[in-house]
């Protein structure tokens, strides 16, 4: 009998040696298996990093093909029907997948138009209505343009419903206002009453170009910037504005009756061609996706696209 003890206990004694191993090798399966994907997500990361510029080079590259084809065809317009207006789905580059949208954004109103102006000329007043319009279009407090204003212009003389330095001063921590262009639709937020789902609501009717006065492609533009325009401008006439689309030239938006007047007023406020395009790009690498703005100016006469910002998210 003491000897059937002894192989019970050795029995138990191996059983409890296995189990220990059986978890030690399972601890250690899981940690290796973890450090895997670690380093499979940052391989994958740093490979979608990498390709943003190669989706850069792409959208620069459709640009430029674009104008190639106009230039062939004798076309000196911009329009959504355009090559460069195309989405690109899930295209293969490198190790991954890019999809990109490219946008015109001469078709927006530029919040840097605001800080061109005089404090005490007529010009100045026509802007902040055209802008306080498309506020009001788009269901949001007009108030917030006098904020803008304020923010961009290079006194400390306060508008109606702005804010200066003193107001910012207070605020916790305390910052001045820039008194200078806006670099991007990110700096709004730092603006009196601006919140990240109002200036998500504004970024496909505004943009921010570093060239005041620019004109909006009205190829392009989105019926409510078209209505922002000219308060003479109603829905309906935006509305006719955009099925007469593509304008070859800008005499041919003479041909829409009720628009001919407010064009001769409002001449030299719009175009029909565009030379600033925005590129919203994304690369998926197996699990991993980076997201990316780019803004392209694209030269008039050769083609070539210049890259003015590039955001990586």
């Amino acid at each position: 009998m003491p000897k059937d003890d002894e192989r019970g206990v050795a029995l138990l004694l191996a059983l409890l040696i296995l189990a220990l191993l059986v978890a030690l090798i399972l601890e250690f399966d899981g940690e290796a298996r973890r450090e895997y994907r670690d380093a499979a997500a940052f391989r994958d990361n740093f490979k979608a990093q990498t390709l943003i510029r190669a989706a850069v080079q792409a959208a620069r590259a459709v640009l430029q093909q674009d104008f190639l084809k106009d230039k062939k065809a004798g076309e000196t317009y911009d329009s959504t029907t355009d090559l460069w207006a195309m989405p690109i789905k899930n295209y293969a580059i490198g190790d991954g997948f890019l999809s990109a949208q490219i946008e015109d954004e001469r078709g927006k109103l530029n919040l840097n138009d605001l800080s061109a102006v005089s404090s005490d000329s007529i010009q100045k007043k026509t802007k902040i209505d055209r802008f306080k319009r498309l506020f009001e279009l788009l269901q949001l407090n007009p108030d917030l343009v006098d904020a803008v204003v304020d923010w961009v212009d290079q006194d400390e003389n306060q508008e109606p419903a702005g804010a200066e330095s003193l107001y910012y001063q207070s605020q916790r921590p305390p910052y001045r206002a820039a008194n200078a262009p806006l670099s991007g639709l990110g700096d709004l937020r730092l603006i009196k009453g601006f919140t990240p789902d109002i200036v998500d609501r504004l970024s496909r009717y505004v943009t921010v170009l570093s060239d005041s006065g620019s004109q909006v492609n009205l190829n392009t533009a989105d019926s409510l910037v078209i209505q922002a325009l000219d308060p003479a401008i109603t829905q309906a006439m935006a509305s006719e504005i955009i099925q007469g689309r593509p304008y070859k030239t800008k005499v041919d938006l003479d041909r829409i009756g009720s628009f001919q007047a407010i064009g001769a007023r409002i001449r030299s406020e719009y175009d029909v061609k565009s030379t600033v395009f925005s590129a919203r790009l994304a690369i998926s690498v197996n699990e991993v996706t980076k997201t990316a703005l780019v803004v392209l100016q694209r030269d008039p006469n050769k083609g070539e696209s210049t890259v003015m910002s590039l955001r990586v998210y």
